[in-house]
């Protein structure tokens, strides 16, 4: 009975026959999807272990007050004990000047990972009527504060990102840093610090500080207002940044040799206070206000390839509904085999996309690609029909598909709009050109 339907019915059985093979090239689909997965997972490695040796996504900050305190605390039992606390107090201007270069491209296998130098100027001034006033209104007003043993802290997410501190001053005086302790600065650790006497400078003091550092850093680069007033100014040559975070720059200028960015970012604008005791302002508050320029493009190779894959099973459709729509119309006759080739062809191109984008750029990788798979289809179907000028109108036909398909993977706004006409004009054109025929006589 089935034989005898197929034979009387030969377009409504291949119509079932492509659906069935289009549903099947799911199954190599979803395995590239998953491969495009597992070779971003490698290069993410790549990017982790660039990380641990040069420095990673770089965060840091301007200086930052900490003095220790103590308050007596009586037990039940009437016994005194002295707990330890840590009050924080943030400068009343902070100025940053940092100029960073695309330094080199540091390489783990197939896998190249930007890397960047930046050179960091600071300053600014602390009040100490700022920091008396902390103090003062702190929630231990009979704390014990250990005005001789306080420290200056610079946040910074990595140390081994520090290639160079050179003059660091406050009120004319020299620092020297070290490591932060373990359990000191509670937002971005471990950072570094310096010992200061705050007990020789007098109550209405203005302590100025500068220095300048040399940063090492890969990906992205952030930076924390650490005072009432922070400015920033940010050079780069880069010519593609990302800008990012809580706050975006007030000016900026981007041109083919690199970009200038320029922030200010006031107390009113984040969501913590000037000072605050120990852990009530954590990392999680701090790195919420942090703002900067991300170095990677925000679509890249891995991105852009199962951007293509997603639309894979569209176009295979849409290309056998062509070639059905030929075969309706008397101009060409395929069989189910070489449908299944044509699908597997169809399939290959984005294996092949996904090599070829581990060592080229991605454009160069596409169209390499797009041209082998338009002239085997090409060739095929001439070899199949014995007919060069069909092979030559189907490489025509799949050179428009695939270059409609670029525009698609590139373009991030776009996409669904180019994506949504192009459907619409292939399924126009399909229906226009069989509004004549007579669909019931291959109706089961």
């Amino acid at each position: 009975m089935a034989l005898r339907i197929a034979d009387e019915h030969p377009l409504a059985t291949k119509m079932i026959v492509i659906g069935l093979i289009t549903l099947g090239l799911m199954i190599p689909l979803s395995m590239l999807r998953g491969l495009i997965q597992e070779r971003s997972q490698m290069r993410n490695q790549a990017v982790d272990t660039v990380a641990n040796g040069w420095g990673g996504n770089l965060t840091a900050g301007g200086p930052i007050v900490r003095v220790p305190f103590e308050i007596a605390r009586k037990s039940d039992k009437g016994e005194i004990t002295m707990e330890a606390h840590q009050m924080y107090v943030l400068a009343d201007e902070l100025s940053i000047k940092a100029s960073l270069e695309h330094s080199a491209t540091r390489r783990v296998g197939i896998y190249g990972v930007p890397v960047y130098l930046v050179h960091v100027k600071i300053d600014g001034n602390f009040k100490m009527t700022d920091i008396l006033d902390a103090a003062a209104r702190s929630f231990y007003p009979s704390g014990i504060f250990h005005w001789d043993n306080a420290r200056i802290c610079l946040p910074l997410s990595d140390v081994r990102s520090i290639r160079e501190l050179t003059l660091p001053t406050i009120a004319g005086r020299s620092l020297i840093f070290g490591p932060a302790l373990t359990n000191g600065f509670p937002g971005v650790e471990p950072g570094i610090e310096a010992k200061i006497d705050l007990s020789q400078f007098a109550k209405d003091a203005t302590l100025p500080f500068s220095m300048e550092t040399l940063l090492a850093g890969s990906q992205s680069m952030s930076l924390l207002p650490t005072a009432a007033t922070t400015q920033v100014t940010l050079r780069a040559g880069w010519p593609d940044p990302q800008f990012d975070g809580a706050f975006l720059p007030a000016h900026y200028s981007i041109d083919a040799h690199g970009f200038n960015a320029d922030w200010q970012v006031l107390a009113l604008n984040r969501a913590f206070s000037q000072s605050w005791v120990d852990t009530e302002v954590d990392i999680a508050k701090l790195n919420a206000a942090a703002f900067g320029v991300g170095l990677f493009q925000s679509v890249d190779v891995y991105q852009r390839s199962e951007r293509a894959v997603k639309y894979a099973l569209l176009f295979i459709a849409l290309t056998f509904l062509s070639f059905f729509a030929w075969e309706v119309l008397g101009q060409l006759r395929v069989h189910a085999v070489q449908y299944v080739f044509i699908g597997l062809a169809l399939s290959t191109f984005y294996l092949l996309l996904i090599a070829l984008t581990e060592h080229l750029p991605f454009w160069l990788s596409y169209w390499l690609g797009a041209a082998a798979l338009v002239a085997l289809l090409g060739i095929y179907i001439a070899g199949v029909m014995d007919s060069a000028k069909r092979g030559m109108i189907i490489a025509f036909v799949m050179t428009l598909v695939y270059g409609l398909l670029y525009m698609l993977v590139l373009s991030e706004s776009y996409s669904l709009l180019f994506g949504a006409i192009a459907l619409f004009g292939v399924l126009a054109t399909v229906m226009l050109a069989t509004r004549k025929f007579r669909w019931e006589t291959v109706a089961t």
